[in-house]
Order: C-alpha cells, then structure tokens, then sequence
C-alpha cells in the first residue's frame, strides 16, 4: 500500500498515466468507428489523434501560451463547445435508420416509467431490455419531457464547466479541463447519439467536488440531505458506488451515531421510494428476479467487482485529499471496466466490427480521470 501511495504522491508519473487512460479511452472510440468509414485511412486518423493528444499534453509548457488562459477564453470555450453540442443533439433523428438503440431506450424507459408501467421486460425495435436506475430515468425525466433527452449531456458538460471554476483557481487548468471533455471523442459520441452513460459519472465527481467544498471539514454537517443525493447518485449507475465509497466511508465511520442514524434514513427511504417507483409494477416477484436492472446492467462478474469494491473500502483510510479520491476512482473505475470488456472479449471474441461496442464503458473514468490530471499539472506548478 505504501508504494501504491508514493506513485500518487509522484505526480508526473501519476499524470502521465491518467492522460494516457484519457488518450487510450478516446483512441478506441476512434478506432472503432474509423474502421467503419473508407474517406480516410484508420493510420493517417490515429497519426492526427495522436499528434493532437500530444500537442494537448505540452500545452502547459508553452510559456509564450500563457496570455491566452483568460476568465474570457475559457468562458468562449464552454459557449463555443454547448453550441456545438446543442447542434450534434440534433444530428441523428430517426434511430430505426441509424440501428442505435441509446435514445429510443431511455424515451421509452422514462415513458413507461411516467405512466407507472414495468420497464425491464420491453425490448426495444432492436430486441434489448433496459437496465436503466431509477436514479437515471429521474435525471433523465426533466430532458425527455423537454423533447430531447440529448440534452442532459448538454447540460452535464455545463455542470462539469462548473465545477471546474470552482476548484481551480488557474484559467489554464479551467482550460485543460474543459477542453480535455468537450473534445474527448468519447464524449462527442454520447451527445451525438443522445445516450447518458457518462453523465452518471460526471454527477457524481461533481457532487463530490462540491459537497467537499462546501462541507469540508465534516462532510455528514447536513448527514439528511447528503443520503439523499447519494440515494439517488447511487441509482444512476451501479458502479458508481465505488467514487463515492472512496469519499465518504472514513469519514461516515468517524461521524456521530446521531449523524449516520440520519444519513442511513434518509439513504434508505430514498433507495425504497425509487425502487419502488420501478418494481412494483412489475407483475410479480419471479418477473422481478427474472428481470431487473442489476442483471441487465451488470459490467462484470460478482467476483470481480467485490474485489474492486473491497478494494475501493480499502483505498478509502487512505484518503486525505479530494485529488487522492479523484486518483483512485479513475484508476479503478477503468480497470473495473476494462475486466468487463476483457470477459466480453473472451467470451464473444475479437472481432472489431461485431463485438467493439463493449469499449463504451472505458469512458465511465473519464470525468474522475480529467479532473484527477489536472490536479496533477496544478501540484507540479
């Protein structure tokens, strides 16, 4: 374990290998859908990524740059990039054409949830059940019901815009960030085909660099409040859990009894009100068993991820900076999804054209792993 905290303690070795997760997650959505198209070359693609990733890592040590890091150019960059997605929401409108099921799954999901119908055992025009939360289809409700649910990543990259003005001081690092998400092609992916998955992730590093700001010296000061967002943080996407286990166990296990007795109330009685919200209709509790979101969204086995989450209770006595949370969860959420897509691979086989879609969950890292090598650039200045 020492040494595992001397490498976090080394910052440019540690950023260098959280850039080289955010290069390595993009890389593989470049290759998986330039392999797709014939107008240029999958070589001549990956030597510009590359080039560009390159040119993004030096941006730093450019010193004649520095009059560009403006409170003015970052602010342009988050405009130019919110229209620019506002645009792509729109690009793709009719989804039987396209064969991509992202957003026609999450409208009838949310649809069906609205009028208070069991949502796992529909399939889709593609024949694939949901597995969405409820936690999800609660954020997601206030987009569909705008007419477009492509706009919740909109509006999770101005959230994630957002707290990066409040954690770092340095426009460049504003800058880094903000960039490094708007043009990660992971991200471009989601808004483009109107999917959610990473916005889960996006809100919960949000929530806990704001809940660290604002309680930072006793994180359960509002122990109520706080079980609810983690009630519902915690039903957006299972793996979630891991980030906010990381933040929150040591200092729960310090709190008073009168704290965790709040905090576990109001978890619990949020957890059963959503939950309820989706299984009761169901038509009965062999049907729930049979179908539910945990088994249809499960990204690896039950081994695999009590290991990563008895590492994660682990990793948390650990903790004395919110960068150290940021660090582990981005290490560990990649590696908790690289096992799923290596078991995919292993039982499905290499093939890039059929069975590359799996790379998508890589991407969970992404907002743990931007804001973690940033953390790493602003130490070493």
């Amino acid at each position: 374990m020492s040494a595992l905290l001397n490498f976090i303690r080394s910052n440019k070795l540690n950023g260098i290998l959280l850039f080289a997760i955010y290069f390595i997650v993009n890389l593989l959505f470049l290759t998986k859908y330039g392999i797709r198209q014939s107008f240029v070359p999958l070589t001549i693609l990956i030597i510009f990524f590359s080039g560009g990733n390159l040119l993004l890592f030096s941006l730093g040590k450019w010193s004649w740059l520095e009059k560009v890091w403006t409170r003015k150019s970052v602010y342009l960059l988050i405009v130019f990039i919110t229209i620019a997605y506002i645009a792509m929401c729109h690009v793709m409108k009719d989804p039987y054409k396209m064969n991509i099921d992202r957003w026609a799954t999450l409208e009838f999901s949310v649809q069906h949830w609205a009028k208070g119908e069991y949502i796992y055992d529909t399939p889709n025009f593609m024949g694939n059940l949901s597995s969405y939360l409820p936690g999800q289809l609660l954020l997601s409700s206030v987009f569909y019901f705008l007419g477009n649910v492509g706009y919740l990543q909109v509006v999770a990259f101005l959230l994630f815009s957002y707290v990066v003005f409040l954690e770092f001081k340095s426009n460049f690092h504003r800058f880094l960030a903000i960039g490094m998400l708007g043009i990660s092609l992971a991200y471009i992916y989601e808004v483009v085909c109107k999917s959610d998955f990473i916005s889960s992730f996006i809100a919960v590093a949000a929530f806990i660099v704001f809940w660290n700001r604002m309680f930072k010296d006793d994180y359960f000061k509002r122990s109520f409040l706080l079980g609810i967002c983690i009630g519902i943080l915690c039903l957006t996407r299972s793996v979630v859990i891991i980030p906010l286990i990381i933040f929150l166990l040591n200092s729960f296990l310090k709190t008073s009894w009168n704290n965790k007795i709040k905090f576990g109330l109001s978890f619990l009685l949020t957890v059963v009100i959503l939950l309820a919200s989706v299984l009761l209709p169901a038509k009965s509790i062999e049907h729930v068993l049979q179908y539910n979101p945990l088994n249809l969204q499960g990204q690896s086995n039950k081994f695999v991820m009590l290991f990563f989450m008895i590492l994660s209770v682990i990793l948390s006595f650990y903790v004395k900076k919110i960068e150290t949370v940021f660090y582990f969860s981005a290490y560990i959420l990649f590696f908790v999804m690289l096992s799923f897509v290596s078991e995919q691979y292993v039982t499905l086989g290499f093939s890039y054209q059929n069975n590359f879609f799996s790379t998508t969950y890589l991407a969970a890292c992404l907002p743990f792993c931007i804001i973690g090598y940033c953390y790493t650039k602003q130490r070493m200045e």
